[in-house]
């Protein structure tokens, strides 16, 4: 990744409280030159952000230091009336400099500023209850719920510590999701087969109109190669599939170029998304965006109220997605399925998880091969 397209800030407020944490004594080490101001809490930041034209963008250029008053860790969403998981997530980051025009985030944390949250000694503590109350089973953790799990990572250097911490608890499966290339402080790192580098992955004309701040698809499958040749197992996510002219060739090339750069060994699981949105985001995407096919797209509401594509376009783009990963030499990869119901997949992937934890028993390594693998 090119150091002008790093992400830096344009200012970093620092909260009362906060600032003789590691985590702030890193992140403004890494920001000397980046003004800085002290401030009360959260909302004297949302106040200063609120009154701009595009507060969502404005929020994704300020980096407020502050502590988590609330839990780190909790069970991913998923959606209504569709099935889930026994995924959990680290809340540590809120925002991504990265600026989607499907991202929910717009929706979901409006023009709250990038927040990096400082006091994590309380995230291990939570992590350990976790494995206490699910011992005897898997348990997967990703951080790139609320955020991407990389794109800070020059700033905060939050890898290190995560992968030092999950290396000593190998029944625990960190996921760090991203769609950058630049892994300068990972890759520094002693590899743990528990820690898990993961890609959301669209074709370049994908990327180029709607993943603004991202780094193109060939440069994140180097990214991937170099993970597997530095001993981390890698994932990958497309999600959202979105339809578009000439969809199938282009997913289809974006496939080959992934087995061509990444060992199929090495991958520990594929997911499939398609584009969905909750209805007030099309508004806020018609603003920022005006200029995006999105909103235009044939979409109805789902089951839990979310916009998607109607079910047969799904089972259609599913399908071909799933046969184009299979030819290519993915036969032995788990996939499965964000956010959709039993029929799609017994439909597509010829199986349903009875319960959330099948999920997550069908992503363990221990499965790789056996009959509860699609």
């Amino acid at each position: 990744m090119k150091k002008d397209s790093i992400f830096r800030p344009s200012t970093v407020l620092l909260e009362k409280g906060a600032e003789d944490t590691p985590t702030a004594r890193r992140v403004l080490g890494n920001c000397p030159d980046i003004p800085r101001l002290t401030v009360s809490g959260r909302r004297e930041v949302e106040e200063r952000i609120a009154g701009v034209v595009d507060p969502v963008g404005e929020g994704k250029k300020v980096l407020f230091l502050s502590r988590h008053k609330g839990s780190f860790i909790k069970p991913c969403p998923c959606t209504a009336r569709y099935i889930g998981c026994s995924y959990f997530i680290i809340n540590s980051v809120l925002n991504c400099p990265l600026d989607c025009t499907y991202c929910i985030l717009q929706l979901y944390l409006g023009g709250g500023p990038l927040t990096v949250f400082c006091n994590l000694e309380r995230l291990w503590t939570e992590i350990d209850r976790l494995l206490a109350k699910t011992r005897g089973r898997p348990v997967r953790i990703g951080t790139g719920e609320l955020s991407d799990s990389l794109a800070l990572d020059h700033l905060t250097g939050a890898s290190g510590e995560l992968v030092a911490f999950f290396r000593q608890r190998p029944r625990a499966i960190l996921e760090l999701k991203t769609k950058t290339a630049d892994l300068e402080r990972l890759l520094r790192l002693r590899p743990a087969e528990n820690v898990v580098v993961s890609w959301s992955l669209n074709p370049d004309a994908v990327v180029g109109q709607d993943e603004a701040g991202a780094p193109p698809v060939g440069a994140r499958l180097e990214a991937a190669a170099e993970a597997t040749r530095r001993g981390f197992p890698v994932g990958f996510h497309f999600d959202p599939l979105i339809l578009f002219r000439g969809w199938e060739e282009a997913y289809g090339r974006l496939i080959d170029s992934l087995f061509r750069s990444v060992p199929a060994r090495r991958i520990r699981w594929i997911s499939l998304g398609s584009l969905r949105f909750p209805p007030a985001l099309k508004g806020i995407i018609e603003a920022r965006f005006p200029e995006s096919r999105l909103v235009h797209a044939e979409l109805v509401p789902g089951r839990d109220g979310k916009l998607r594509y109607f079910k047969p376009l799904r089972l259609e783009l599913y399908r071909k997605i799933v046969a184009l990963i299979r030819h290519a030499g993915g036969r032995e990869i788990p996939l499965y399925f964000c956010m959709e119901d039993s029929e799609v997949w017994e439909r597509v992937l010829k199986w349903r998880p009875r319960r959330k934890a099948d999920v997550e028993l069908s992503l363990s390594p221990r499965s790789v091969g056996s009959k509860s693998v699609p």
